[in-house]
């Protein structure tokens, strides 16, 4: 029994050892990419779209690679189903119509995702982010995913496969700030870099997301329109920030306590930062949005410093 017990044991790890595969094993590349006329050199997207060529998990469309193109849950279903079956060798069938019945292009990639137990939206829809990231995290196991930064909370979502895609590179987000923006349709383009960068490991990016502090204190997202002429609050809240670090750096130099009612050229700290930030935008109060009439500079900055207290 005891040997017969070692030899399970054996066969477990031999198993599990053999179940273990890298990116580039998963993924070899098997055929010769001819290039797209509509894929210019030097396209950020351009070595993305060949290595999704050459791995046979996204090819080109009628009119080329048509990266401005925005992709539906059906197509983003038949990557994830790609990516499975290069991963684990599960093969793909390939659904026959019965007589006088007509299938959608879709059915078999959505059937043989949803048999893994994996839950697909409406395949006719335009797809998301947060849908795309889904359905890959699904078929992508933790070992393809090797962590090399270390995220613990993004602007917009906690979701764990969301940060498990930003940990290992396959993510930077939408802005600095690492917003997920889950809602936002995908272009075959930004597919292809997270797709490529799936495959590739020398491809994925190590990314901070910058300090997310200043919109917390000001009750804004950094996407928030504060004037109207498309001033964001991703803008005009580090430019703001930037000068009042200036100003307290001044009062620190001088030896004199940080004050509102401080003046410098003969102004009140709070109108200097007030219309300097506006000149700087090219812009005036009576532009402002209701978000901007509403935002108070100086209870944003004593949250802002209550906040980095904490930190």
């Amino acid at each position: 029994m005891k040997k017969l017990a070692a030899l399970i044991l054996a066969a477990a790890l031999t198993v599990g050892s053999a179940a273990a595969i890298t990116p580039e094993e998963a993924f070899p590349a098997k055929n010769t990419y001819p290039g797209y006329a509509d894929v210019a050199e030097g396209a950020w997207y351009a070595d993305a779209a060949q290595v999704c060529y050459e791995v046979g998990l996204i090819t080109g469309t009628d009119t080329g690679f048509s990266p401005d193109k925005v992709l539906t849950v059906g197509e983003v279903a038949a990557i994830a189903a790609r990516m499975n079956e290069a991963i684990t060798g599960d093969p793909i069938p390939m659904a026959t119509p019965a007589a006088g019945e007509t299938l959608p292009w879709y059915f078999s990639y959505v059937t043989y995702l949803e048999k893994l137990g994996i839950d697909v939206p409406d395949p006719e829809k335009g797809a998301t982010r947060l849908e795309l990231l889904t359905l890959m995290g699904g078929v992508v196991a933790d070992d393809m995913l090797s962590p090399i930064n270390t995220i613990t909370a993004l602007p917009d979502t906690d979701d764990a496969t969301v940060l498990r895609f930003y940990n290992a590179g396959i993510l930077t987000g939408v802005d600095a700030w690492g917003t997920f923006a889950p809602d936002k349709s995908l272009t075959r383009a930004e597919t292809a870099a997270l797709v490529a960068r799936v495959a590739r490991p020398e491809l994925r990016e190590s990314f901070t997301p910058a300090d997310y502090t200043l919109f917390t204190a000001a009750y804004l997202k950094p996407s928030d329109v504060l004037f109207s002429n498309g001033t964001t609050a991703g803008q005009y809240l580090p430019y703001v920030q930037e000068l009042i670090d200036g100003l307290e750096a001044d009062c620190a130099a001088a030896g004199m306590a940080f004050n509102w009612f401080n003046t410098v050229d003969g102004m009140a700290f709070l109108d200097y930062v007030k219309d300097t930030a506006l000149i700087h935008f090219g812009v005036t109060s009576k532009d402002g949005t209701d978000l901007y009439k509403n935002f108070d500079v100086q209870v944003y900055y004593s949250r802002y410093l209550d906040l980095k207290g904490n930190i």
